[in-house]
């Protein structure tokens, strides 16, 4: 079955912590949620499809501007959430968005990072052009190359001398950076039936800690994102010296409590 390895980690600790940090995810990403909803220029009245909505906040975004709105997600514990927030204002449904069909199409299919975990991305965005009305839009953001994206860089390269070696990984494979490389995604979405694809490079901040200092930022690092998954797979007697070595990565970047470090991404736009 597509994607069962994604619904297995997004509903079990990973969706857990992600609801659970709902307020700081949505304020380190604010940034992008910024630049994506640019992008979209969603008018009142128009038809949206947000995949991998989460937690909720840009289908709730859409639905202020007037929209009407489905958001799709493979994790409950992040729906659930997602779904006491917008009091109805949004139709919030778990379903995956590489074989869900609407009964009629949408004006606007958007994401911020929910369409990198695909096993076949090819078949899953066939599936989604398949969702847009005729002259409809794709509007998304995923994260471009990780040298770019020092918030994740540099905790993994702290603790990588302490864990055990791991064979090298798929770059393509489904995650985060699945989709850093344009010239793949272009031909993806080409092979897709998608035209006017257009990719544009954005440099962000990625605040990890917004008045907590590194004492915030090392706790954010080992609930979310990359340095998290291997935290938790390590045996417990090693765990001090990981946070410790995040620690002492992450103080340079201690600016009076805010802790920031870059990313870069990418706005994907398509018809």
């Amino acid at each position: 079955m597509a994607n069962e390895d994604q619904k297995e980690y997004w509903n079990d600790n990973a969706g857990l912590k992600w609801a659970e940090q709902q307020d700081v995810m949505d304020a380190l990403l604010s940034p992008v949620t910024s630049l994506l909803i640019d992008a979209a220029a969603i008018a009142s009245g128009e038809r949206v499809m947000d995949i991998g909505c989460g937690t909720g906040e840009t289908s709730l975004i859409a639905a202020d501007a007037g929209a009407d709105v489905i958001g799709v997600d493979i994790s409950e514990p992040m729906l659930d959430l997602a779904r006491s927030r917008a009091d109805g204002r949004a139709n919030l449904i778990l379903a995956d968005a590489s074989d869900y069909r609407a009964d009629e199409g949408f004006d606007l299919i958007m994401s911020r990072f929910g369409v990198m975990f695909f096993d076949d991305p090819v078949t899953a965005f066939t599936n989604i052009k398949a969702n847009l009305k005729p002259g409809g839009r794709m509007v998304f953001a995923c994260w471009d190359h990780p040298k770019l994206n020092k918030w994740v860089m540099v905790p993994m390269a702290a603790i990588k001398p302490l864990l055990p070696e791991a064979p090298e990984t798929d770059p393509h494979a489904p995650g985060p950076f699945a989709f850093a490389d344009a010239d793949r995604l272009k031909g993806i979405l080409t092979e897709a039936g998608f035209d006017d694809v257009s990719m544009t490079a954005h440099s962000v901040d990625i605040c990890m800690s917004q008045s907590g200092g590194v004492d915030g930022a090392v706790y954010f690092s080992s609930q979310i994102g990359p340095a998290s998954r291997a935290l938790g797979e390590v045996d417990e007697a090693l765990r001090p010296q990981l946070l410790d070595a995040l620690k002492e990565a992450l103080a340079p970047f201690d600016d009076g409590g805010r802790v920031a470090l870059a990313g870069g991404i990418w706005i994907v736009q398509a018809r």
